[in-house]
């Protein structure tokens, strides 16, 4: 496996990987060998990365924006660092495809599905998985982000993008200096920004928990924690909030 290492700016500490199995494994390896925070592992092939869910998750070498990103800090913070990653990279992807002061149609809105995908329209354009060890005090977060290939039924940025220079290269180094920003925002802020991308609220939506069970209803909030609020449809007194979940947005309330 060849590799090249860079230090890029604001301190982050990039390593670029023709092919691996999964940046997230191995960079969760790195961080437990002592990798700095703000460590960057990208490849331009993945050849075992997974979503949620264990789905698989591949790309045309080359094509795509494959990364993990190693964040430390205090334990009850580590899980506002994917939510900081989703924000940076709906705006780097907004970039990408919108022009000065012209309106923003709505198939070409980069909008957030909690709790992981990145949206262009209501197509997927990304996804993310993280993993963190609080006991060390780590997390590290995944991201894949369609440039030049997608599967069908999803979108890629490419076919969108206003420039002609997009590559992963140049998607990360600008999604890195929105993260550098965001991350000195206070929790507040942080909040707000993600709510304002968030295309979850307000849908009928159907959440697929991790122990088998169906909650069909409202997404009407996301606490400052990063839960969603669901309330039933059949009993709007029933709330739930959920910490993690598989998301699908129902069309209406009829759930076709």
């Amino acid at each position: 496996m060849t590799s090249t290492d860079n230090n890029w700016q604001d301190n982050w500490f990039v390593r670029r990987v023709r092919e691996t199995g999964s940046t997230n494994t191995d960079l969760f390896a790195d961080a437990l060998a002592g990798a700095p925070s703000h460590s960057v592992l990208m490849a331009d092939n993945q050849t075992a990365g997974r979503g949620r869910l264990d789905r698989t998750w591949e790309a045309k070498p080359g094509t795509n924006l494959l990364v993990s990103l190693l964040f430390r800090s205090q334990a009850n913070l580590l899980s506002s660092w994917p939510r900081i990653v989703a924000i940076a990279a709906a705006h780097s992807c907004q970039e990408t495809i919108s022009s000065g002061g012209q309106t923003i149609a709505a198939e070409t809105k980069v909008k957030l599905k909690w709790p992981n995908d990145l949206l262009l329209g209501d197509l997927k354009l990304g996804g993310m998985l993280s993993v963190s060890d609080p006991q060390n005090s780590f997390i590290v977060v995944g991201i894949g982000i369609n440039i030049g290939w997608a599967p069908s039924q999803a979108a890629a940025l490419g076919t969108v993008a206003r420039t002609k220079t997009l590559t992963p290269v140049t998607l990360l180094e600008n999604m890195l200096l929105h993260i550098s920003q965001i991350e000195k925002l206070s929790l507040l802020e942080q909040h707000q920004q993600y709510l304002d991308l968030l295309a979850t609220l307000g849908r009928q939506v159907r959440v697929e928990l991790t122990n088998g069970a169906v909650i069909i209803g409202q997404a009407v909030d996301l606490d400052v924690d990063g839960r969603l609020i669901v309330v039933e449809n059949s009993d709007q007194s029933i709330r739930h909030i959920i910490d993690t979940g598989d998301v699908v947005h129902l069309r209406n309330s009829d759930h076709d």
